[in-house]
């Protein structure tokens, strides 16, 4: 709004004086174009008045001439008569065009110039036939003639003295008028232009009231954000545009052990030292994804920042774009901050969780050796009762027999839960059969039919015991929503990663026909320690099982419903296909 006002004060200054000049330009012009016309009138006068002179001159010449020659009868008196009877058509015409604008003048003229015309074809005549002239009669018509030209003089004079007299006055009025509308608009403008000036300094002050307030607003803001910035327990970096670092507060200097000072400046990842937890390979840059795709980005999990100094920590951030008034990028922000203590008590839950796998296995083997165990004691019972050789050995090979069975039991159940940490190449599909045989026996106990489609057999990195885990957990949750009985189907494919269709992998569905899970509760079911079975669930399965998927850069995702034919619950697993050779 102040500028727009400045705008038109400014805009105003140049119109006025340049509109009060016009006005004045007209005004002058006007007066001008009226003291040239009265001039012209007086001009006009001057004329009729010479032309007149003339007149009187030709017509003496004319009378001059004639009587000289019917006084001598010599011809070379008609030379001034023959010379004036030609001009004197000519000065008559010039004359009353002349006196146009005067219709008195004019008419008398035109009179004038008949009776002229009368007597001169009368003398023509006389001189012509050289008749007898009556010199007093013609002299008397000549008088007249010469009586009317002293009237139109007379009258013509003051006709001329009074368009002088008007034209003085008129001259001497437009000076005064000039001179009196200069000053009015001198007056006009300098009042303008000092009351536009005044406006536009009063302005102007305001607008350096309202820089001053605004830049101690800055000022103030800069202090607050800087007081801000220092007393936040999270470590904050600001880059420009370019990726370059313009700020980072105290837990930032600590956790990366670059100073402010030494890092303004220099690319982020140089200060910014990030690589993978499990691989120890770098990773992508933040603030070029955030400059890319102009939305916050958070970190992958299992990062590690690598302090100047060779220390650790474990650290989870976003970056957000910071965006001018245009709404363009003009640089990144950076928050993150030590996770080793959060991570530290994430594996110490996992090792809980992996406890109560363990305990899970003592009852899955006490379970299943506890019948074949029963029938040994009594194949060595009856062995011992035996009364031939052959008798006895028919039992002992019977007890054998189920104590090989005994060691295919332990070797399948330990196998199954024997983890190697170490990364391989292996099929998920083979992790996806060796499961669901696993729990077929538990299936069939609780009247749940096990399905498996397999439609890809492709390799991929990873650990592969990390899998069974996930695997392990969500079949036994399906299980146990499946009280009175029901189906599970695997079932894993080809297929590319949700929001990133350059990523391909492999797609594990765990799909149960339960009781399914209440919406209200969904979005918690990978919250650690929520569980909905209270009496037998530690609430860290989900929990654990997210994370390992997350830890091979996959991702678990789930949906459900209560009601209808169709309920149940859907959980999809996405494994990435990693590169030959890389670790995770």
């Amino acid at each position: 709004m102040r500028r727009k006002k400045h705008t038109q004060l400014l805009s105003q200054l140049l119109l006025v004086p340049v509109v009060a000049l016009v006005l004045l330009a007209g005004a002058l012009g006007a007066l001008i174009a009226g003291m040239q016309q009265d001039a012209a009138r007086v001009d006009q006068a001057d004329q009729i008045l010479t032309n007149i002179d003339r007149l009187q001159l030709l017509m003496v010449d004319e009378e001059t001439g004639v009587r000289g020659y019917f006084l001598t009868h010599k011809a070379s008196f008609l030379d001034p008569y023959n010379q004036a009877r030609l001009a004197l058509p000519q000065v008559f015409d010039t004359t009353i065009a002349l006196s146009a604008d005067q219709p008195e003048v004019k008419a008398r003229l035109v009179a004038m110039r008949h009776d002229y015309q009368v007597w001169q074809r009368m003398t023509a005549a006389e001189v012509e036939h050289q008749a007898p002239v009556d010199l007093g009669a013609r002299k008397v018509q000549m008088d007249g003639l010469r009586g009317d030209l002293k009237e139109i003089l007379l009258a013509e004079q003051t006709h001329r003295t009074r368009a002088s007299v008007v034209a003085n006055r008129l001259g001497a009025a437009a000076r005064w008028s000039i001179v009196v509308l200069i000053l009015l608009i001198a007056g006009v403008l300098s009042f303008w232009i000092v009351r536009t000036y005044h406006q536009i300094s009063s302005l102007y002050e305001g607008e350096l009231i309202e820089a001053d307030r605004q830049r101690r607003m800055v000022v103030e803001r800069e202090e607050w954000l800087h007081t801000t910035l220092h007393s936040i327990g999270d470590g904050v970096i600001a880059c420009d545009a370019e990726g370059a670092v313009t700020l980072m507060n105290p837990v930032a200097q600590q956790l990366t052990g670059w100073s402010e000072e030494e890092a303004k400046g220099r690319p982020l990842p140089e200060v910014f030292h990030i690589v993978n937890e499990h691989t120890r390979l770098p990773v992508e840059n933040p603030v070029h994804r955030v400059i890319q795709t102009g939305t916050i980005v958070g970190l992958a999990n299992h990062t590690l920042l690598l302090h100047r100094n060779g220390y650790e920590a474990c650290i989870e951030d976003s970056a957000a774009p910071l965006r001018n008034t245009e709404g363009e990028i003009s640089g990144v922000v950076l928050v993150f901050r030590d996770g080793t203590e959060r991570r530290s008590s994430q594996k110490a839950l996992m090792r809980a969780e992996k406890l109560a796998a363990a305990g899970k296995l003592a009852a899955s083997i006490a379970h299943e050796v506890n019948n074949p165990l029963e029938g040994l004691t009594n194949l060595l019972y009856l062995a011992g009762q035996g009364k031939d050789l052959a008798e006895v050995q028919h039992w002992l090979a019977q007890a054998q027999a189920v104590v090989n069975r005994l060691s295919h039991i332990t070797r399948r159940t330990l196998g199954f839960y024997r983890e190697s940490a170490r990364a391989s190449i292996y099929r998920p599909a083979e992790v996806v059969e060796e499961v669901l045989a696993f729990y077929v026996p538990e299936a069939l106990s609780k009247n749940v039919r096990l399905e498996a489609q397999i439609r890809t057999q492709r390799e991929t990195w990873g650990v592969p015991g990390e899998l069974r885990q996930v695997l392990s957990n969500l079949l036994t949750n399906s299980l146990d929503a499946m009280p009175g009985g029901g189906l599970i189907r695997l079932s894993i494919s080809d297929t590319l990663a949700f929001g990133d269709r350059q990523r391909e992998g492999v797609r594990i569905v765990v799909a149960d026909t339960g009781s399914g899970i209440p919406a209200a509760l969904l979005r918690r079911v990978f919250e650690p320690f929520f569980t909905t079975k209270v009496e037998t669930g530690t609430g860290l399965g989900l929990w654990v099982s997210k994370e390992l998927v997350e830890k091979q850069g996959g991702t678990l995702r789930v949906r459900s419903r209560t009601e209808g034919e169709k309920h149940g619950t859907v959980f999809a697993i996405f494994v990435p296909l990693h590169e030959a050779g890389e670790v995770l």
